[in-house]
C-alpha cells in the first residue's frame, strides 16, 4: 500500500509541477501620453503694433529677392505684414566718367511694388512670412532697372522698404545690395 501511496504521490507531484507554466499575461505597461505644452507666441499682429522696425537680412540686385525681419520697439517679432511700398533704385558707377556733364552723377532710375490691402489695386511683387515668426520674403516680379538707363550704366543698387500697419509705419532708410 505504501508503494501505491508513493506512486500516487509522485504522479501527482509531476502533475503539478507540469501545471504550473508561464501562461499568466501580466498587464500591458501603459505609458503615460506625451503632453505638448501649447506653443505660446510673444509676437504681435501688425495691426496691434505700435512700432515697426524694419532689419534688411539679404537683397539680390540681380532679381531685386529680399529677407527682412520685423520687429516692435520691445523686439516682438510682428506677424501679418501685408501692407508694403517697396522701391528699388539703380545708380551709375560713381568712378566713371560721366558723358553728360550736366548729370553729376546724380541720375538715378527706379522701380515701385506697393500693396494696400483693401483698395481695389492689385498687389504688385510677392510678400510671404516665412517660417520663422517676423520674417519675410519678397519677390519682385519683372524687376527690370537695367531697361530704364542707357547699357551698362547701372551699377549700383538700393532699395527702400516700407511696412504700413494699422497703427504704424517702419522708418524708410535707402539700403545697398549685398556685395
Amino acid at each position: 500500500m505504501k508503494i501505491k501511496f508513493l506512486t500516487s504521490l509522485l504522479i501527482s507531484s509531476i502533475i503539478l509541477i507540469g501545471c504550473g507554466s508561464d501562461d499568466v499575461t501580466e498587464p500591458p505597461v501603459v505609458e503615460p501620453p506625451v503632453v505638448v505644452p501649447p506653443v505660446v507666441s510673444d509676437a504681435v499682429d501688425i495691426d496691434q503694433a505700435t512700432s515697426i522696425v524694419m532689419s534688411l537680412s539679404s537683397f539680390d540686385a540681380a532679381t531685386g529677392a529680399l529677407t527682412f525681419t520685423l520687429s516692435n520697439d520691445e523686439n516682438k517679432a510682428i506677424i501679418k505684414a501685408s501692407n508694403y511700398h517697396i522701391a528699388y533704385f539703380g545708380y551709375p558707377d560713381l568712378a566713371s566718367p560721366s558723358t553728360n556733364p550736366k548729370a553729376w552723377k546724380r541720375w538715378h532710375v527706379t522701380q515701385s511694388f506697393k500693396c494696400d490691402i483693401g483698395s481695389d489695386d492689385e498687389c504688385a511683387g510677392e510678400l510671404t512670412e516665412t517660417a520663422n515668426e517676423g520674417e519675410y520674403a519678397f519677390y519682385a516680379a519683372d524687376l527690370d532697372l537695367d531697361s530704364k538707363a542707357a547699357a551698362g550704366e547701372v551699377a549700383l543698387y538700393k532699395v527702400a522698404i516700407e511696412i504700413h500697419g494699422a497703427q504704424a509705419s517702419n522708418d524708410i532708410e535707402l539700403m545697398t545690395a549685398d556685395e
